[in-house]
């Protein structure tokens, strides 16, 4: 009977990319560390004082917690999705290595661009000590979703004897995990202060290696104070560092700095309007007497050169100074092309249609191109929203609308899981709008406490801020959309989803009273072994959730198609990843009618994916299943 268990846990197998590269190495699945020596005798340095290498106080322990399983899973929060049913960006609430290691399989290899801006470790920013042995119970415990002895994030201070070690501790894991996540042309963009450059530069070139270093981009953050002391040193800028994955596969575009706007729709395709009056240096009646002349427009919009009604709206150029304006174009062409003026706001304009044809955009080198991206714009931009002094220093729009410019294409997907205030998915969104994109994010924020009382009121944490961002945005942009007559089908929405302990019943270790009698203990402690079996879900357990768990451990990507079907009288649920070409079949119920399991058998069915609770099927059907589909039970 070949029956599975669907893996409970999330691990992270790094021999897998070694077996791609060394695959004479391995013997029944097993690194032979021999041959792997023999292979490299060339480059084995037998005493490592004879070698260059970085390191700090817990280092040798970060592999540990690379390859700690994953024992949490990622639910969906439908009321705080914006189109959840229809839209493919996702937010993720909560912390990040554990996230990482859950998209690990459904999205290896799949992410083109990544964009973090972490803590700079100035001592006021909190840093995530991570459990070694538990992440998730110890993210759990810092945020207050299980009962602990009220463990809170701490600020990193420099009175701390490992204030270096515990930031590098706390980057290195999740900066290796993001490499995984990265396409092979991918490339990642790192903001940082002085604070850690010299330090993320070193385990960023042990990680993705020097070779793939490309830039280090010095930012500029703020305008210089003239009223400070000469004496004193400002810090206004920040630096970006960017790093690919393969140098040899990546390639930037060329900057565009600009793009030109064709905003409306109509019959004939898109357009922009430009002013209809004459706005260059020869633009005066003076100059070009012909191209005076009053224009009519009637009420239903009619345009013409005399007067047909007492109603008609009578429009001359507007003067220039003191001076008379003129026209762009001549009585004759006027008439001839009428039908392309739009009389809008008091004011004649002519519309431009997008040529198909040619390239829309402005470029400039990427040496003329000055990173004046200050924080104070990232500001106004959230004062804009109505979400003003909620925020430190975001990260203006334009900065991420750079970094996503130069190194993406129109459908690729962008991650970013130091998420704020949500910048990186309203640059998505822009850019998007500007240019007719499908780019798609993920973004992941740690349910961090909000400081400050006040904010706390409306804003409990930090992913609130961000995905109320995101809400305004969205709403903006769609009602942008509406009022211009754009019919396209821009997504404007995010699914949320919240990273909590797993649905299936873990194994936990069995509590006892050594004073307890023996035969007691050990009749709960079978009771204990017995409950995976009989209750394989935890209690309180929902559909949807499972399902997402599931997905997620089978490799299937959050954007999956769930579409609720019948066989024969059961009802299932048919997950597709269009994009992997993965699919499963799966139904949570206690039992199945013997015509479901005869259906099923059938060829229709052959070789495809069901999932089952193990105490749904008896052992004869789990036997007919297994001949005709891959059988997975929880």
């Amino acid at each position: 009977m070949n029956t599975q268990k669907i893996n409970k846990i999330v691990k992270t197998d790094i021999k897998e990319g070694l077996k791609q590269i060394f695959p004479q190495i391995f013997e029944d699945n097993k690194i032979n560390f021999d041959k792997l020596r023999a292979l490299l005798s060339g480059e084995i340095i037998e005493k490592e004082d004879d070698r260059f290498y970085f390191n700090w106080a817990g280092k040798s322990n970060l592999y540990k917690l690379i390859q700690a399983p994953a024992y949490g899973t990622l639910k969906p929060d439908k009321e705080r999705s914006v189109d959840f049913d229809n839209t493919e960006n996702i937010v993720i609430v909560g912390e990040n290595l554990e996230t990482l290691k859950l998209l690990l399989k459904p999205y290896f290899g799949k992410v083109k661009m990544i964009y973090i801006d972490p803590p700079y470790n100035t001592g006021k920013d909190f840093i995530y000590r991570d459990n070694f042995t538990q992440p998730l119970k110890d993210y759990l415990e810092k945020t207050g979703q299980i009962d602990s002895e009220g463990k809170k994030l701490t600020t990193n201070t420099e009175a701390s004897g490992r204030y270096h070690s515990d930031w590098l501790n706390f980057m290195y894991p999740r900066l290796f995990l993001a490499r995984s996540l990265l396409r092979d042309d991918g490339v990642i963009f790192v903001s940082i202060d002085d604070h850690e450059v010299h330090h993320l530069r070193m385990i960023m070139d042990e990680i993705f290696g020097e070779e793939n270093f490309v830039d280090q981009v010095i930012r500029k953050t703020k305008s210089f104070d003239r009223d400070k002391s000469a004496k004193e040193f400002q810090k206004i800028y920040d630096l970006i560092l960017v790093y690919s994955k393969n140098k040899n596969l990546f390639k930037m575009k060329q900057i565009i700095t600009g793009v030109k706007k064709y905003p409306f729709y109509d019959e004939y395709g898109n357009y922009k309007l430009n002013p209809l009056q004459n706005k260059g240096p020869h633009g005066y009646r003076i100059q070009r007497p012909k191209t005076y002349y009053p224009i009519y427009i009637s009420p239903n919009g009619e345009i013409n050169l005399e007067r047909k009604s007492k109603e008609d709206i009578e429009v001359f150029p507007e003067k220039i100074g003191n001076k008379d304006g003129t026209w762009s174009w001549s009585k004759q062409k006027l008439m001839n092309e009428k039908n392309r003026i739009v009389f809008k706001n008091n004011t004649l304009f002519i519309k431009i249609y997008e040529d198909k044809n040619k390239d829309n955009n402005k470029y400039v080198s990427e040496q003329n191109m000055q990173l004046n991206f200050l924080n104070s714009l990232g500001s106004s931009e959230l004062t804009s929203l109505g979400l003003q002094n909620l925020f430190n220093n975001p990260k203006p729009v334009n900065l991420l609308k750079w970094c996503i410019n130069l190194t993406t294409n129109s459908s690729d997907l962008i991650l970013d899981f130091f998420a704020g205030s949500g910048t990186t998915g309203h640059a998505v969104w822009d850019l998007n709008k500007e240019d007719g994109g499908n780019r798609k994010f993920i973004l992941v924020q740690l349910d961090e406490e909000v400081q400050d009382e006040e904010i706390k009121k409306e804003f409990p944490t930090v992913a609130d801020i961000c995905i109320e961002r995101l809400r305004r945005v969205s709403e903006k942009y769609k009602k942008e959309r509406e009022e211009q007559l754009i019919k396209n089908e821009m997504d404007f929405g995010f699914k949320v989803f919240k990273l909590d302990k797993s649905n299936f019943n873990l194994k936990d270790e069995f509590e006892f009273d050594p004073s307890e009698d023996k035969e007691e203990l050990k009749k709960k402690y079978l009771e204990w072994l017995g409950m995976f079996v009989d209750q394989p879900l935890v209690s309180g357990w929902k559909e949807i959730d499972v399902i997402y768990e599931v997905m997620l451990k089978e490799g299937l990507n959050l954007n999956s198609k769930i579409e609720k079907v019948k066989i024969k009288n059961d009802e299932f649920y048919y997950v597709k990843d269009e994009g992997q070409n993965l699919e499963f079949f799966i139904s949570l119920k206690d039992k199945f009618s013997k015509d479901t399991i005869e259906e099923i058998r059938t060829s229709k069915y052959k070789e495809r994916m069901f999932v089952f609770l193990d105490n749904a099927l008896t052992d004869s059907d789990k036997i007919n299943l297994s001949a005709f589909v891959r059988l997975k039970v929880i």
